[in-house]
């Protein structure tokens, strides 16, 4: 009876999440993260439709590592950002969902599905929370009623697994939402693991399946997730067992990094071309610091934003009951853990790093391991009023014997108690998730409406716009008229990178080497949109553009503006040399870019590399020290009083006979002119490790420049030059390693014993 009462629980729950939130399977257009997460999708279809999937060799390498051409002048996202659940997304689309569909007539198409499956994974998220707390010895009801609030959680922003980090009004965290549906899973087979003898068992690589499923939804979650199973090696004090689990922590740890190592190793190898970003800010890297954490948490606003602090006070029970539970206590441990991290740096300064992974990472972020956390905290308070009540029940039985007989429904009494119980807390918690979804979605309802009402116009510009050469395209930025010129409820420099148009001046990612330069931007300057390819401009009028930009079409309140620019390729001089750090550069480039030296093409070499190679003939070298000193000939000087760049001789007049795009193939003939001795041919993209660089036919060696481009040295005279971004051969060698793992293993596996 209990266990059928547990089921109907969930299935409660469920049920009124599919309710709650069906009207996001209806939207035309994002307001929030999910532009950038749909985008990441639309790439990886791209690459699928381009590289011979799925049965092409030159498949499965792209699809783990290609250039993100929308933002930032490009990007190897997949290089260092969450790419497997779009890899399953696409695959799913066109091996199954797509041709399924088409055959009834109702073909869904690939933004469709994406919004179903996040959709569908929300809505099952109790399922998970479930299953966890049952691996972890939790009883059927109380994992049910820990099941339904775990969908209930409010925050005002915090980016948690309160339903608006997810939902169309809020924030759009779904590769969150892909690492959230396997993390209380990972944990609990963690604790079972860790609780179960032998160093390798059937929880422990359960453990380490859901483990690597949480990190490969986002990597950030796999790291909150490894360091919350830590503490579960002190599950007692005895020296034997604490060294077995050690053991046992560290096998984890080494077969996740293992399976994932052709995408981890890559990271750590080359972090220094993923930067941190100026326009993120501080409190994302730094968290809130002790104080605000424990006002927050005492005003519940970390788990009951404008409610009564509920689950706040479930917590908070939970923590001392399953502190007392000597089966449980770790999960204690652990929640205490995530709580002292997601104080930040601004608690534990410089320390905080001693943490592997953490030196970059987002520590506002461990609010997720502070929720989820919770959830098992929560289970002990529940199943502490379930052991409350049934004391009740036998108090009365021993001081009225004559009641149970007399009537037997009082054997009822501790399920009553705990129902009337459980459903006054979901009533409590459950009526700001209404509110919320309410507004939800009525506002996607009218965003729809306003989105179709100039769609038709919309279409028909992105046919004309994709019809023409390949170009960025600035349609407006956050801070300016762009905020406000809209499709429905999105804006258009969004949707187009929905799209797949390439744009500049929106930043959905800050990680590439442009992302910084890349707002120096000014509209009015013609030569801004030529440093950045831009040629063309989509805007609801003309915005005080420069004189060179001319309105070419119309398509009712979207017109498009052309800039002469000349092209992909650039040739410019490099007679000088600078050192930096990863976070250093940004002034420098700043103020080149407003000086001389951009305007007569001196375009610095620039590395972020320990010990970079130093081509000869550099008229000047520096060293950045920090965003405004530089070091040079032993002594240390400041940008803005001393003259940090040199003079050109002239400003080079090469020339741009013709250039091709051909995937992620960047192809052009280019006259370099005569007597230039520090000439480059500059491609336009974000620097990266990934592109490889042919000059006539032959590999060359490729630098970096400013802004922060790849460029080749050229000597005098006509050259076809090549650039290809491909993927790195060292994730291709560990890719292959572990194909070959895993398959030796089955077949070892499968091989009958004598």
């Amino acid at each position: 009876m209990k266990k059928i009462l547990s089921f109907a629980i969930v299935a409660l729950a469920v049920i009124l999440n599919l309710y709650l939130y069906f009207p996001e399977t209806q939207i035309l257009g994002d307001p929030n993260d999910n532009i950038f997460q749909y985008s990441l999708v639309n790439r990886t279809n791209w690459v699928w439709e381009n590289y011979g999937c799925p049965i092409s060799l030159a498949c499965l390498p792209n699809l783990v590592d290609h250039n993100v051409t929308y933002w930032a002048e490009g990007y190897a996202l997949p290089f260092y950002y969450s790419h497997l659940p779009q890899i399953v997304i696409v695959a799913s689309h066109k091996l199954l969902i797509y041709p399924l569909t088409s055959l009834i007539g109702q073909a869904v198409s690939l933004f469709e599905y994406y919004n179903w499956t996040k959709y569908l994974l929300l809505a099952l998220f109790p399922l998970p929370v479930f299953l966890a707390l049952r691996i972890a010895g939790f009883t059927p009801i109380v994992s049910a009623v820990v099941a339904i609030l775990a969908s209930h959680y409010s925050t005002d922003g915090l980016y948690g697994i309160d339903p608006p980090s997810f939902l169309w009004r809020g924030y759009g965290l779904t590769s969150q939402l892909y690492a959230m549906t396997f993390m209380p899973l990972a944990l609990a087979y963690s604790f079972k693991s860790f609780k179960t003898a032998g160093l390798v068992n059937k929880n422990t690589l359960l453990a380490v399946l859901f483990l690597v499923l949480t990190t490969a939804g986002h990597l950030g979650m796999g790291i909150i997730s490894l360091i919350f199973i830590s503490p579960f090696i002190f599950l007692d004090l005895n020296k034997r067992q604490l060294l077995a689990r050690l053991k046992k922590l560290m096998f984890i740890f080494f077969a996740l990094i293992f399976i994932l190592s052709y995408w981890i190793i890559p990271i750590l190898l080359y972090n220094n071309y993923h930067i941190i970003s100026f326009w993120d800010p501080l409190w994302k890297f730094d968290s809130y610091g002790w104080y605000e954490t424990a006002k927050q948490f005492l005003a519940g606003q970390t788990f009951d934003w404008q409610r009564a602090p509920v689950i706040t006070y479930l917590t908070l029970f939970g923590f001392f009951l399953i502190l007392l539970d000597t089966n449980m206590f770790v999960f204690a441990l652990a929640f205490s853990v995530m709580m002292l991290l997601y104080f930040g740096r601004t608690t534990w300064g410089g320390l905080i790093d001693l943490v592997p992974g953490l030196s970059d990472f987002h520590l506002h972020r461990f609010i997720v391991g502070v929720h989820i956390g919770s959830l098992f905290l929560i289970a002990g308070t529940v199943n502490g009023f379930l052991h409350l009540f049934n004391q009740i029940a036998d108090g009365l039985k021993k001081r009225y014997p004559r009641l149970e007989p007399e009537f037997p429904q009082v054997r009822f009494l501790p399920q009553v108690l705990f129902l009337t119980v459980s459903a006054v807390i979901f009533y409590l918690t459950a009526g700001q998730t209404f509110k919320y979804n309410s507004l939800n979605s009525r506002w996607i309802g009218e965003a729809n409406s306003a989105y179709r009402y100039d769609e038709k116009n919309f279409q028909n510009m992105l046919s004309y716009l994709k019809n023409l050469p390949a170009t960025r395209i600035y349609a407006g930025r956050p801070g300016n008229w762009g905020h406000d010129f809209r499709l429905g409820s999105s804006q258009i420099y969004m949707l187009l990178s929905v799209f797949g148009m390439d744009i500049t001046q929106f930043l959905p990612e800050t990680w590439s080497m442009m992302s910084e330069n890349d707002q120096n931007f000014d509209e009015r300057v013609a030569a801004d949109y030529g440093l950045l390819n831009s040629r063309y401009i989509v805007a609801p009028e003309n915005k005080n553009f420069p004189p060179e930009a001319k309105l070419t079409k119309e398509f009712g309140p979207f017109k498009v503006f052309e800039v002469p620019t000349g092209g992909w390729f650039e040739v410019v001089t490099s007679p000088m040399f600078v050192e930096t750090g990863k976070t250093d550069f940004i002034n420098i480039v700043h103020l080149w870019h407003r000086g001389y030296p951009r305007t007569w093409k001196m375009h610095p070499l620039i590395s972020v590399d320990k010990n970079p190679y130093i081509p000869e003939g550099m008229e000047r070298r520096i060293k950045m020290v920090n965003e405004v000193t530089y070091e040079e000939n032993g002594a240390e000087k400041n940008i803005f009083s001393d003259f940090p760049f040199v003079f050109p001789e002239s400003t080079p007049s090469g020339r741009l006979i013709s250039e091709k795009v051909d995937k992620q193939t960047y192809s052009a003939d280019v006259e370099v002119p005569a007597g230039c001795r520090s000439c480059f041919i500059m491609f336009k993209s974000s620097y990266h490790p990934n592109w490889r660089t042919y000059l006539d036919g032959a590999e060359t060696e490729k630098f970096a420049v400013f802004p922060y481009y790849v460029a080749v040295k050229a000597p005098p005279g006509r050259h076809r030059i090549e650039v290809v971004h491909r993927p790195m051969p060292l994730k291709v060698f560990l890719l292959i390693l572990e194909i070959t793992a895993a398959l030796s293993l089955v077949i070892y596996k499968l091989k009958p014993r004598r």
